[in-house]
């Protein structure tokens, strides 16, 4: 800018740079290379007694400082870091996994084109934990498909997915309907079981992000609902009672339960529109 106003409209440095409210001493710096600097040997010679202890092999500068302080050293800690960085002694740092590509946000405007499946912890007093994983529809927010269970193994996300499908589609979705199921990295998901079991059902699997609740608001929004609406007002004593209290909260949710997006409807009164050709409360045919 300064070398624009200077060139272009004939102004001295001075005055372009109190145009530009730019100090003179930073418009004329020129960094300079710093010759490296010596380190302490005395230092050097600490450092190397406490990292030769086979158990503090493990010391990065923070640990490394701190026993140097209580030796009796009067050295503050960055200059520990510059003595430890320049022998090569810093702790090996964890490599970079794979960066994951995020999938986009997904509104449907059809059902059963896009759900979304996870799992989530509910707590059965002395029974201990157990889960429920749950598949949604991200167009009505019916739940389709769920297994309430003691584990939460590839075995239970099948057992989900296999419901979904069948109370949706009959078996199996069919070649001319493309189904998209979006899922976590959870082991279950990932695990070779269920990759073959979605396959087999039709269902073309699109993994989120890592640590990326944000991929799945649906599934996310349902389990909020579900834990501050049912899990977090009762107590249970037993499986049998949590999961006797799911069927029921279940039920409701999507026959009673009206959804403030879905236009003050329940799941159910949704898909009977869509079954009718027609959605008033989405405002366009499907």
């Amino acid at each position: 800018m300064v070398t624009r106003l200077v060139a272009h409209q004939g102004l001295s440095v001075t005055a372009a740079l109190a145009a530009v409210d730019l100090p003179k001493s930073s418009y004329y710096y020129r960094p300079r290379a710093r010759p490296p600097r010596a380190l302490d040997r005395r230092l050097v010679g600490a450092i190397d007694a406490i990292l030769a202890r086979e158990r503090q092999q493990v010391y990065g500068y923070r640990k490394i400082h701190a026993v140097l302080r209580a030796q009796g050293w009067r050295v503050n800690r960055k200059k520990v870091l510059r003595h430890v960085r320049a022998m090569h002694r810093l702790q090996l740092r964890k490599r970079p996994g794979i960066r994951w590509t995020r999938p986009r946000l997904v509104q449907p405007t059809r059902m059963n084109t896009y759900w979304e499946m996870d799992t989530t912890m509910v707590w059965c007093g002395p029974a201990g934990r157990h889960y429920l994983c749950a598949v949604t529809d991200a167009y009505d927010h019916g739940i389709p498909g769920a297994c309430f269970s003691p584990r939460c193994r590839a075995a239970e996300a099948i057992s989900a997915l296999e419901e979904a499908v069948t109370q949706r589609f009959g078996g199996r979705v069919p070649s001319t309907q493309a189904l998209t199921l979006r899922v976590d990295r959870g082991s279950q998901f990932i695990a070779h079981r269920f990759r073959h079991a979605a396959a087999t059902l039709g269902v073309q699997l699109e993994y989120a992000g890592i640590q990326c609740p944000n991929d799945m608001p649906y599934i996310e929004s349902f389990f909020g609902k579900y834990k501050t609406e049912e899990v977090y007002r009762m107590d249970y004593a037993s499986y049998a009672e949590g999961h006797t209290a799911w069927v029921l909260y279940r039920r409701w949710y999507e026959t009673e339960r009206v959804h403030q997006s879905l236009g003050y409807r329940t799941p159910q009164q949704v898909a009977d529109m869509v079954h009718h050709h027609f959605s008033p409360a989405l405002g366009s045919p499907v």
